[in-house]
């Protein structure tokens, strides 16, 4: 987990320098011309790919106390706590993880790995690059680039605990550790949580799911069928597609179809 961890803060601080570039690389230049930034930024903050932060449960309870916050309850059921503590509100301690959604399958997506690939091995190696595609499937890639942590949390200090020690000054806790959205789910388990969603009120179950990598590398491929019942499943004319996936808590990413072209031609 640390190793992909140290990944996901390098993409980061390599996503926060390509937002303040800014433009849209897939509109102003030929895909042998992005800079490392700018193929990033194809996967990670465009039409065909988001990252997207949100917020988890910890299983740990707070109160505000003497300007600070104290930790009341944890998964174990409830802690010590001062006098005059217990009858303040308690609040659920969230922690925040980021999730990048892509659609694999897209050509302009497949141009930006391999632009990836030629200018930084290390950083294409994290993006998780699925083993196969499909002609006859849509293709979206997710990966973890950040698992729930409070790095991302605007809080200047860790929460207060006390222990049945009352000699013993109470200690900052950091919070327990969480596991992603998708951690420990077999193939099976994720094609029955995900769904692809449209404007046209289509609700698209996978027709299967592989996890392929390891480590800061590991991502998990979702293959939609491009067609069903002798019928496309993304007509002309839908407005967007969003992806669903309904776990420990529940991930929605919304894409906007009309905006995944090139040439006037679809891509995705």
């Amino acid at each position: 987990m640390l190793r992909r961890y140290a990944a996901g803060l390098l993409a980061l601080g390599l996503a926060t320098a390509m937002l303040a570039a800014g433009g849209e690389p897939w509109k102003d230049k030929a895909a042998s011309q992005w800079t490392q930034e700018e193929a990033t930024r194809v996967l990670t903050h465009s039409p065909w790919g988001q990252e997207v932060r949100q917020l988890e449960a910890s299983g740990r309870k707070l109160v505000e106390f003497g300007g600070r916050a104290i930790v009341v309850e944890d998964r174990s059921g409830p802690l010590p706590i001062p006098g005059g503590a217990d009858s303040l509100p308690r609040q659920p301690e969230f922690l925040e993880a980021v999730y990048a959604v892509r659609w694999s399958s897209a050509a302009t997506v497949q141009a930006a790995l391999e632009r990836l690939k030629e200018l930084s091995p290390v950083l294409a190696d994290v993006q998780a690059v699925p083993p196969e595609l499909s002609a006859d499937h849509y293709v979206l890639t997710v990966r973890v680039t950040q698992p729930p942590t409070e790095s991302g949390l605007a809080r200047t200090s860790r929460p207060l605990a006390y222990t049945l020690d009352d000699t013993r000054p109470p200690q900052p806790s950091p919070p327990p550790p969480v596991p992603d959205l998708f951690a420990g789910l077999k193939p099976d388990e994720l094609r029955a949580r995900a769904e692809l969603r449209t404007a046209k009120k289509l609700r698209l179950k996978p027709d299967r799911v592989v996890r392929h990598g390891l480590g800061a590398s590991e991502g998990i491929s979702f293959f939609f069928p491009r067609r069903q019942d002798g019928q496309e499943t993304l007509l002309a004319g839908t407005d967007w597609a969003e992806f669903v996936f309904v776990g420990g808590g529940e991930l929605k990413v919304k894409f906007k179809l009309k905006e995944m072209q090139v040439n006037g031609k679809a891509d995705y």
